[in-house]
């Protein structure tokens, strides 16, 4: 029979968020029990009191190790920004991908940075500065587009050494960004390269946030 405390146990050891949470000391354990008490007296299928999972969360917090097994910050360098760019998103046709290629002279003309596509089963998405906005428009006139961002600005930085079999790598910046309530719009990699899409007026926050967290991660090593 599994008791409350590896049933506690497994429970933190499923979510990330939760288990850095207690690792850093950040969330109320007393809460956080009473919060835990329906589902683990349902699975469990016994009486369960908040008190003895609170017992069980403070034996556990003692003994976690910190959720990532590596420093995120000795694994991506390079903070930048590409600012005025926007998406478009197209429905997928037989012309489509023609139509785009015809474009890649004017992103050389035009010393553009940025000019993403992504094509799905169903719809390709554009992402590029707003220099292109009119030759885009002007080579896709005769496609179905579907939706329209304007105003965004990509998030970039590289991945070092290793980081592709490096667990929480990615997923670390995404996090910080989801603890700020920002909406991540795109997220746009290559081997080395990681660009997040966000709207421009949270970028601000959003460079914070993860410039701000990266450090104090780096501190900590």
């Amino acid at each position: 029979m599994i008791s409350i405390p590896s049933k506690v146990e497994e429970i933190v050891n499923t979510s990330p968020y939760l288990r850095e949470a207690m690792t850093d000391y950040l969330i109320n354990l007393s809460g956080l029990a009473r919060h835990l008490q329906p589902r683990i007296a349902e699975e469990l299928k016994k009486p369960v009191t908040a008190e003895s999972i609170f017992m069980a969360l403070q034996r556990l917090q003692k003994k976690l190790e910190p959720f990532y097994e590596v420093n995120p910050a000795e694994y991506l360098a390079n903070l930048g920004l590409r600012s005025d760019l926007f998406e478009i998103t197209v429905k997928n046709s037989s012309t489509l991908l023609s139509a785009l290629s015809k474009l890649s002279a004017s992103v050389r003309e035009n010393h553009t940075n940025v000019f993403v596509f992504t094509q799905g089963m169903d719809e390709t998405t554009v992402i590029t500065s707003k220099v292109l906005r009119q030759q885009l428009l002007e080579a896709i006139e005769h496609e179905k587009i579907t939706n329209t961002i304007d105003d965004l600005t990509g998030i970039t930085m590289q991945r070092t050494h290793g980081q592709i079999e490096t667990t929480g790598v990615l997923q670390y910046p995404l996090r910080i960004l989801a603890w700020q309530g920002i909406s991540v719009i795109e997220i746009v990699t290559t081997l080395n390269d990681i660009m997040i899409i966000v709207r421009d007026f949270e970028v601000d926050q959003a460079l914070i946030s993860i410039r701000r967290a990266l450090k104090n991660l780096d501190s900590k090593s």
